[in-house]
């Protein structure tokens, strides 16, 4: 009886310990230096290199309208862990980056860390992530 009795102890420890490793956060992403105030923002928080910008899905996304020089969008219930964001002003509301004939976007767009890649590509993933573990403010300048 001894014996169970110090087993259930063990993994009830072992259960709350995981659960407790186990958290969420709210991530909150501040958008400065819009042009227009117009269209929709979007936001996209990818989780690995796998889906970030233009490679896959995101983690989680949202979509705002633009009515001024900022927009702030909250995250809820990200769990903790590394992270990088991808912001998209689609001016003209039509759900795609406007490109030109070279491929290059005609749309503003930023990262997270506030990096860019070059020829109109995104940036590494590696650069643009950062350590999410507990809630968080990040700020994303969009340059033109």
């Amino acid at each position: 009886m001894k014996k169970l009795s110090l087993l259930v102890i063990v993994y009830g420890f072992v259960f709350c310990l995981s659960t407790a490793y186990a958290q969420t956060g709210a991530l909150t992403v501040e958008i400065s230096g819009i042009n227009q105030a117009k269209g929709l923002m979007s936001t996209g928080l990818f989780s690995d290199e796998e889906g970030f910008p233009g490679k896959g899905k995101e983690y989680m996304g949202k979509e705002v309208k633009v009515t001024g020089k900022t927009v702030v969008h909250t995250f809820r219930d990200v769990p903790f862990g590394t992270y990088a964001v991808a912001v998209h002003h689609d001016a003209n509301s039509n759900q795609k980056m406007d490109k030109n004939f070279l491929g290059i976007p005609k749309e503003d767009y930023a990262f997270s860390n506030n990096v860019f890649g070059v020829f109109g590509l995104p940036p590494s993933f590696k650069d643009a992530s950062f350590k999410f573990y507990g809630n968080k403010t990040i700020k994303i300048k969009i340059t033109h």
